[in-house]
């Protein structure tokens, strides 16, 4: 009976509180030992980085006024894999989670046909970012500027290897450039994924539990501290409602808009709905990255990625905060989507949507990511300026692109898959059966404890009838 009454209770209660329900609602909790936090705890190594480098292959006719533009080749991938670990779980008080996130670059020897130590030629960075930062500075400082470059007989197109070029990029200017200006020459180190990389440890805080519900999963609070992107202008730039990419809201619908904050593209960027799919057995919302990520917005005093004096054309956003200061703009890869006349700077692009764009395909209900490409385009601003060598002033009012970098999250581990196709496929379909079976059980073990209860009754009564007969009998 108790057993029955058990049923009945759980049956009527999976009836009110679906498991699906619960199953999201514990979710969001974070719960230590539920699988949502031990896989945010122990992030799968699902993660390639893939690093495409341009290479100039007129650098002599250039500098010598042969050709008025450069012209370049791609060559790539160099494949990496992307370490991502947690750590310092705090819950907080109100409602949010508090961790460290350190990334980390592993070079992939068994994945790459490129060497590393193969040469290439491109734009010395440690000569044109002190032309590119005091484009429009007094003739003293400029003078400054061209002596220690011819000094050091420092060249504005160097050739180096692979990776120098991403991980050891230097010149001697570089040093006694530190030495005047601490503060605008922060290293002699300027290799591009060195850059990224050397400080890629940050304090981030999100949304979590009822209190902010499934709409805010795992959206920024806070990052390192500020609820403003870094070293934020003066205008509105924060992380409203954007996901680090570990996982996103719940509940997705087609018209959400995906935000997406990646501190090597120094922006917060939306995704829009582009198509519904089936992934590892489970529908799933395919997001791609908005074609005017990088376009200038309305009205222009807010726009916080128009760069310093002229605005950057569409296409270019300007990234310097990230970066020390120094000139950077992120783009689509090969400025696809961008203005002619940012297509026009150097020759050898050929952008292409299917090779160039980025999006994420997420589970809706879950807001887990099955898939998806993050790609963007580092370049160097040279704004138009006047007062340099010869060599350097070929390259004013020119935006040469440097690398570009795509994130694969190549999938998902079976364990998640297997999970997510028993939440969000087996639960919603059986938890009818479910709870119908438990109903029906107890009413089942309700009607054996009645009949067994009812045999028992007619036993004692025969029992009783029996006794009374041969009492009787007795008597007489």
């Amino acid at each position: 009976m108790a057993s029955a009454f058990l049923l009945f209770s759980w049956g009527i209660e999976s009836l009110v509180y679906i498991p699906f329900q619960t199953f999201m609602d514990q979710r969001i909790k974070m719960i230590p030992g539920f699988p949502a936090y031990e896989w945010w705890l122990h992030p799968p190594d699902e993660v390639l980085m893939k690093v495409y480098v341009f290479n100039v292959t007129n650098s002599e006719r250039f500098l010598n006024g042969t050709d008025k533009k450069l012209r370049i080749k791609e060559i790539g991938p160099l494949i990496y894999r992307e370490k991502l670990t947690h750590s310092n779980p705090i819950f907080n008080e109100n409602g949010t989670f508090t961790y460290t996130a350190n990334r980390t670059a592993i070079f992939l020897p068994e994945m790459n046909t490129i060497s590393l130590n193969d040469s290439i030629v491109v734009p010395n960075l440690a000569v044109l970012l002190m032309p590119a930062y005091f484009y429009d500075a007094s003739m003293i400082v400029k003078l400054g500027i061209n002596i220690m470059i011819r000094t050091y007989n420092a060249q504005p197109l160097v050739k180096t290897t692979i990776h120098n070029f991403l991980w050891n990029m230097t010149d001697p200017v570089l040093m006694p450039a530190q030495k005047i200006a601490p503060s605008l020459v922060p290293t002699t180190n300027v290799g591009i994924l060195d850059r990224i990389y050397s400080n890629f440890i940050d304090n981030v805080t999100v949304f979590i539990g009822s209190k902010h519900g499934h709409g805010k999963f795992f959206t920024i609070d806070r990052y390192d501290g500020s609820d403003n992107l870094p070293n934020s202008r003066k205008c509105e730039n924060k992380y409203e409602n954007a996901s680090e990419g570990v996982s996103y809201p719940q509940y997705l619908s087609k018209n959400y808009t995906i935000k997406y904050w990646r501190k090597t593209l120094c922006k917060v960027a939306e995704l829009l709905y582009n198509d519904e799919q089936y992934l590892y057995g489970v529908k799933a919302f395919r997001y791609v990255l908005d074609p005017f990520t990088y376009n200038r917005t309305q009205p222009s005093h807010k726009d916080c990625y128009k760069g310093v004096g002229d605005p950057l054309p569409n296409g270019l956003a300007d990234v310097s905060s990230c970066y020390f200061g120094y000139p950077m703009a992120a783009s689509f890869p090969h400025y696809l989507y961008a203005d002619d006349v940012v297509k026009s700077y150097v020759e050898g692009l050929q952008p292409d949507e299917d090779k160039h764009g980025s999006y994420v395909i997420l589970e809706p209900f879950t807001g887990i990511p099955l898939q998806g490409k993050a790609r963007s385009q580092i370049n160097l601003v040279m704004k138009k300026f006047w007062g340099f060598g010869e060599k350097i002033q070929r390259f004013s009012d020119l935006t040469v692109p440097l690398c570009w970098i795509e994130y694969y999250q190549v999938g998902i581990p079976a364990y998640i898959q297997n999970l997510t196709f028993f939440v969000v496929v087996l639960v919603p379909l059986g938890q009818l059966p479910f709870s119908l079976v438990l109903v029906s059980s107890s009413m089942a073990l309700f009607y054996l404890c009645w009949f067994r209860w009812k045999k028992r009754r007619e036993k004692q009564l025969l029992r009783n009838k029996i006794l009374t007969f041969e009492s009787e009998k007795f008597i007489k």
